[in-house]
């Protein structure tokens, strides 16, 4: 869309990302959300993307460029004050270090800086961080005039750990768009239970345990097959579906788009994601958006949008008999998949659709824009 006459004045919010919208992961897939939210619904101020690493995340060598160049847009931009906020969207590691720089940046211009975290391995970062490290660190969230975090676990672990004050964090929960009513009949007597898992294969999110509890007995002898969609660590799990006798009931699709992975949530009937760590998976929303009982752990936000036995079920992470006892329960009883799956989302349309989300960002970024006039 081209710009207004008053272009040339026109003051925008730059929404900076690891790899634009583009690419795999919650952090690009939240922004392309947000950005098509924002366009659709003509918030203002109207939103710049800024790239700081490249179509790709894996594409070392055009890296320094990308953030070169994302550097340039920056201070032109504030030196012409046509920057309403730095809006940085942050995980961690080389992360911390591209959006850093520019917070520094941005501040040093006279731009309003709010850092939005999204990294689920932040707290394994720090908690192997140097001292000089960690006072670096600590230099980046010091020129933030507020953080964004997507739930109460990371809003208390920077308010302890980091000592961060509790004024200047909001806790603003990802959206995902609503897909409508999800229609698939329930599975008939006899009939396989769709599972869906959608994610990174790897120990982080939980595949080996997965894998586990579904070829105990309780589990094994029950009508189901799992699909799992994601890229990662996928000949290592496939061999352990074989020595567990299992792999005739499991799919493995590799990497696959947003569009097919929505297609399988709706031909699913139960969604897990048993991850160590997590900041607030997409995907989760994506199956409560789509009534899906899920059952997960409760790490990072994940409890703030399942509460046990009411919109989700959950067990404790690297616990595959609990993860089997848990299945056990859902493949057994179409009336708790049914509850669940409805409870889930209803809290969804009240909590996590995109406009949901857009309206929380936008009052943080007033009251930031306020105190910066």
């Amino acid at each position: 869309m081209p710009d207004s006459p008053d272009h040339h004045s026109r003051r925008y919010i730059f929404v900076v990302t690891t790899g634009g919208i583009n690419v795999q992961g919650g952090m690009a897939t939240m922004a392309r959300y947000m950005l098509s939210e924002w366009q659709h619904a003509h918030r203002r101020p109207p939103i710049k993307l800024i790239n700081t690493s490249g179509p790709s995340l894996g594409n070392i060598a055009t890296m320094p460029f990308y953030l070169a160049a994302a550097t340039f847009n920056v201070a032109a931009y504030a030196l012409l004050r046509r920057i309403a906020l730095l809006h940085l969207h942050m995980s961690e590691y080389g992360s911390v270090v591209r959006k850093g720089l520019l917070a520094h940046l941005g501040k040093f211009l006279g731009v309003p800086i709010v850092i939005h975290m999204h990294g689920a391995k932040f707290t394994t970062m720090w908690e192997h961080a140097s001292p000089r490290r960690k006072s670096a660190i600590l230099g980046i969230f010091r020129r933030a005039d507020a953080i964004v975090v997507l739930g109460q676990f990371w809003r208390q672990y920077l308010v302890d750990h980091l000592q961060q004050p509790a004024a200047k964090i909001h806790v603003v929960a990802n959206g995902v768009p609503d897909p409508g009513p999800n229609s698939a009949p329930p599975p008939t007597a006899g009939e396989p239970v769709n599972i869906l898992f959608a994610g990174h294969v790897g120990q982080r999110k939980g595949v080996g345990d997965l894998l586990a509890a579904l070829a105990l007995p309780n589990v094994r002898n029950l009508p189901w097959c799992l699909t799992i969609a994601g890229s990662g660590e996928i000949p290592a799990h496939q061999e352990k579906a074989q020595q567990l006798c299992i792999a005739d009931r499991v799919n493995f699709l590799g990497w696959v788009s947003v569009e097919e992975v929505r297609r399988h949530m709706r031909s699913a009937h139960i969604f897990v994601l048993p991850s160590y760590q997590e900041g607030l998976p997409m995907a989760i929303l994506e199956a409560m958006a789509n009534a899906l009982p899920v059952i997960s752990t409760p790490v990072g936000s994940i409890p703030d949008m399942l509460l046990d036995g009411v919109t989700g079920l959950l067990v404790p992470p690297g616990n595959p008999v609990a993860l089997a006892n848990t299945f056990e329960r859902l493949l057994t009883s179409p009336q708790l998949r049914a509850s669940l799956g409805a409870n889930a989302r209803k809290l969804y349309l009240r909590d996590f659709t995109v406009a949901a989300m857009c309206d929380r960002l936008q009052a943080v970024f007033a009251s930031v824009t306020r105190a910066n006039p």
